[in-house]
C-alpha cells in the first residue's frame, strides 16, 4: 500500500512535510527513576507481606546511593537501559534487601558504577557480578581487612620525598580502617569460602620487607655523598639536562644521596615542570635516571641498615604500625581473587573517593 501526503498552502507561506518522526532524547533522569521502580517488584518477588516493607525501605536505600551518583558519571544514565546493567542492577537491588548494613548500599552503588566504567570487559563483568552477590554475606571484619590487604599490595604514594609520602599512606590507611582489623583464621577462612582470597600454604613476608621491596626508592642505599659515584651520578643528570635536585640526602642512611623516586618502577614515570605544564621526560633522560640508580651502593649490610631505618620511621606513623602489626600476625600467604579485587577496590573508593581507578 502506498501512502501519499498532500499538502496545500497559500502563496509566500512556508511548507513542511513528514512521515514518521522519531525523537530520541536518551534516558532522562525521570526515565532511570521509573526502570528502578518497575524493578523492584521482580527483585521482591520472593518475599512474603511480612518481609516486603522492609526490604523494599533497603532498596529504596540502595536507590538513594545511586542518585548521588547519577550526574558525575559518565554514562550512568545511559546503562539503565542496557539489558546486561538491568540484570546487574536486580541482583543489587536484591542483595540490597537481604542485607541491614547501611554501608552495604553504598557499596552496592559502587559496584555499579564500576559496571559502567569497567563492564566491558568480561572479566571485570565476571568479578563485579559475583561480588555483587557476596556483598551481604561478607563480614565487616573480612572485609575491612581485604581492603587493606589490597591498599598495602597496590596503592603507591607519588613524591618522592620519603616522609611526604608515609604521611599520603599513613592518610590513607586511617580511612580504610574504619574498624579493628581481625586476628585469627576466621576472617582468613571466611573470604576463602566467599572466593575473594586463595589461602597459599607459604608464609608471608614480613611487613618491613615486604614494604621495603615495594618503597625500594626510599628503602636503599644510594650513592655516598661527595663520592666519585656521586659526582659521576650528578654529571650524568646535568649531561642530560636533568636537574641536580633529583639526587636527594638519604633519609633511611646517613650520609648517602638517593634518586627522588618512591621506587625503582616510578622512573618511567617522572616529569619535568614547564612553567604550569608537567612534560614527560625523553628517552635518553629515563635512561640517564636508570644508570645512576645501578650506581647505588650493592653492599648488603648497609641496605640492611636502609631497610631497619626505613621500618622505624614507617613504625612513627600511627595507622602503618597498625597495619604492620596486623600484617604480621597473617598466618599464610594469600592471593586476592578478581572478585576480591574488585569488592576490595570499591570499598576503598567508598571510604576514600580521591583514591586512583586501578580496574
Amino acid at each position: 500500500m502506498e501512502s501519499k501526503q498532500i499538502q496545500k498552502a497559500g502563496e509566500n507561506s512556508q511548507q513542511y512535510q513528514a512521515g514518521t518522526i522519531i525523537i530520541n532524547q536518551g534516558t532522562t533522569e525521570e526515565r532511570v527513576k521509573a526502570i528502578f521502580s518497575e524493578m523492584i517488584p521482580s527483585a521482591l518477588q520472593a518475599y512474603t507481606s511480612d518481609a516486603y516493607a522492609i526490604a523494599k525501605q533497603r532498596i529504596e536505600m540502595l536507590e538513594n546511593n545511586v542518585w548521588l551518583k547519577l550526574d558525575t558519571i559518565d554514562g550512568f544514565l545511559q546503562a539503565f537501559a542496557d539489558p546486561a546493567f538491568q540484570i546487574l542492577l536486580r541482583k543489587a537491588q536484591q542483595t540490597a534487601a537481604a542485607t541491614e548494613r547501611d554501608d552495604d548500599y553504598a557499596l552496592l552503588s559502587e559496584l555499579l558504577v564500576c559496571h559502567v566504567q569497567k563492564g566491558s570487559d568480561r572479566k571485570n563483568r565476571a568479578g563485579i557480578n559475583q561480588a555483587i552477590e557476596i556483598v551481604d554475606q561478607i563480614d565487616n571484619d573480612a572485609l575491612c581487612a581485604l581492603t587493606v590487604a589490597h591498599a598495602v599490595t597496590n596503592y603507591l604514594p607519588v613524591s618522592g620525598d620519603c616522609m611526604e609520602g608515609l604521611h599520603v599512606l599513613d592518610s590513607l590507611f586511617s580511612q580504610l580502617m574504619y574498624q579493628e582489623l581481625p586476628v585469627g583464621t576466621a576472617w582468613f577462612d571466611h573470604l576463602d569460602v566467599l572466593g575473594a582470597i586463595r589461602i597459599s600454604m607459604l608464609s608471608m613476608k614480613s611487613f618491613s620487607e615486604y614494604f621495603a621491596s615495594q618503597l625500594n626508592g626510599y628503602a636503599c642505599t644510594g650513592v655516598k655523598a661527595d663520592s666519585d659515584d656521586y659526582k659521576k651520578a650528578a654529571e650524568i643528570l646535568r649531561n642530560v639536562q636533568v636537574s641536580g635536585s633529583l639526587l636527594v640526602p638519604n633519609e633511611c642512611l646517613d650520609g648517602y644521596m638517593r634518586l627522588k623516586i618512591c621506587n625503582e618502577s616510578s622512573i618511567d614515570d617522572l616529569t619535568s615542570n614547564d612553567g604550569s605544564v608537567r612534560i614527560p621526560l625523553s628517552d635518553n633522560q629515563i635512561d640517564a635516571i636508570r644508570q645512576v640508580w645501578k650506581l647505588y651502593e650493592k653492599d648488603a649490610n648497609l641496605q640492611k641498615q636502609a631497610t631497619t631505618k626505613f621500618t622505624k620511621l614507617c613504625e612513627g606513623f600511627d595507622s602503618l604500625h597498625k597495619v604492620q602489626l596486623w600484617w604480621d600476625s597473617i598466618p599464610n600467604a594469600f592471593q586476592i581473587t578478581c572478585v576480591g579485587k574488585i569488592l576490595a577496590h570499591t570499598n576503598a573508593k567508598r571510604c576514600s573517593p580521591g583514591i586512583p581507578d586501578l580496574i
